[in-house]
């Protein structure tokens, strides 16, 4: 593994009144990691982790993809809500233990934890079926194994009621009664259960801040999995266009989508990358950061990317067709959310919106409203030409030193994290 940290992911950089800069400089955060300690590395274990959650993306993608209605998407995008908050905690868990994780203790939590997401995935295409209980008990057990885990490496400084602990006793049974359920039962059951995922993290959040995150291996970490997502929408665009001669039409729309997916990871790699590094690092709350820039603002990237990959499956397959059910209709909505996330996640940190991911994620929002009447070719050409620009329109500040033009919230709070935060002017 490369003794080199890889940029850490999080939210656009830009001027912000709160940090006396337009961007953060990558050689002048590297400087900081250089000079202060050895970062905790992502380890073999842990990558093996990863690659059963690579399989469950693409479970939920291939799930989205067979849905008809409006209700199908919503249903299957509930699915993702466990599997996100599992693979956070076993992140969390990863960095707690430190090199323990790679040890054979931390060998086998991590072998457990894979097995049971293994399962969950397993059951994804008929966790509203036949296969209920696989999806529910599965995630209990994970549940169960985590809480325990995290218990053994920070009693007793997190106490008995945390976020993994609640998400245990309150999203667990809730799991379980909805397997006991059918149609909208089950649903309403898993929604509440996602619900209470999902609320933990801000309301029990806080008791993260009694203990120590190395703040290296996150980022890296949560960069990892939108590189599993952003692979889904390559595995999505080529296992297509393999199924059939690669003709005009289809080179073209093929042509689109890898411009499309390659600006996915320039928008969030970047410029996003150092600035939530140099964040995470000098943030006087770093579970804050956890929670809101990394758990809530990755959510939604890792949501987006996978209904862009769905999106432009059903472009490769009809590049000049017009949309026909949701599936088809997601590529829009997909780059909107992951404008939205970045613009989220901005706010949390430095206190302030970039005016070009804002603009650009409100143009998305547009398309997406002109979608239904416009050929998937157009629909995908005006995305990617969407993404360009507000890529465009920041290296333009960022390069001529120009300020990044910004948005205020009306009732401005101070952050903890912009509060810390005094990067170097880049140049």
């Amino acid at each position: 593994m490369s003794n080199t940290a890889p940029p850490a992911p999080g939210t656009e950089t830009g001027g912000a009144e709160t940090v006396d800069t337009e961007t953060v400089d990558t050689e002048a955060v590297g400087a900081e990691v250089v000079g202060a300690e050895v970062e905790q590395r992502v380890s073999w274990a842990e990558l093996f982790f990863d690659l059963v959650w690579v399989f469950a993306i693409t479970q939920i993608a291939a799930a989205l993809a067979d849905t008809t209605t409006p209700g199908a998407v919503a249903r299957t995008l509930l699915l993702l809500v466990p599997l996100w908050w599992g693979w956070t905690g076993v992140t969390l868990l990863g960095n707690l233990a430190g090199p323990a994780i790679d040890r054979t203790a931390g060998r086998l939590t991590l072998f457990a934890l894979s097995g049971c997401g293994l399962l969950m995935a397993i059951a994804v295409p008929h966790a509203y079926g036949a296969q209920p209980w696989a999806f529910a008990g599965a995630g209990v057990l994970l549940r169960l194994v985590l809480a325990v885990a995290i218990h053994l490496k920070t009693r007793p400084r997190l106490g008995r009621w945390h976020p993994f602990s609640a998400t245990l006793l309150l999203g667990g049974p809730l799991l379980l009664a909805g397997a006991a359920c059918d149609g909208p039962g089950r649903t309403a059951l898993w929604a509440a259960a996602a619900l209470a995922d999902l609320g933990c993290w801000s309301l029990l959040g806080r008791r993260l801040d009694a203990v120590r995150f190395e703040t290296g291996h996150l980022p890296e970490r949560f960069g990892l999995f939108v590189i599993i997502a952003l692979g889904e929408t390559v595995v999505a665009v080529g296992g297509q266009a393999a199924r059939a001669p690669l003709d005009p039409p289809a080179a073209t729309a093929v042509a689109l989508a890898f411009v499309l997916i390659a600006t996915l990871w320039w928008t969030y790699f970047h410029y996003g990358a150092p600035a939530a590094r140099h964040s995470i690092r000098h943030s006087p709350s770093t579970a804050r950061t956890v929670r809101e820039v990394f758990t809530y603002a990755h959510a939604g990237y890792a949501t987006a990317v996978i209904g862009v990959a769905v999106g432009l499956k059903k472009l490769v397959a009809h590049p000049f067709d017009h949309p026909h059910g949701p599936p088809a209709l997601l590529l829009a909505p997909g780059v909107a959310l992951y404008l939205f996330s970045f613009c989220y996640a901005r706010l949390r940190m430095f206190g302030a919106v970039g005016v070009p991911r804002l603009l650009g994620a409100l143009a998305c929002t547009a398309l997406a409203a002109l979608a239904p009447v416009l050929p998937g070719a157009a629909t995908a050409a005006l995305a990617t030409a969407v993404l360009l620009a507000v890529n465009a329109a920041e290296a333009w500040y960022v390069e001529t030193g120009r300020p990044l033009p910004l948005l205020h919230p009306p009732v401005r709070r101070r952050s903890g994290s912009a509060a810390a935060a005094t990067p170097r002017r880049r140049g």
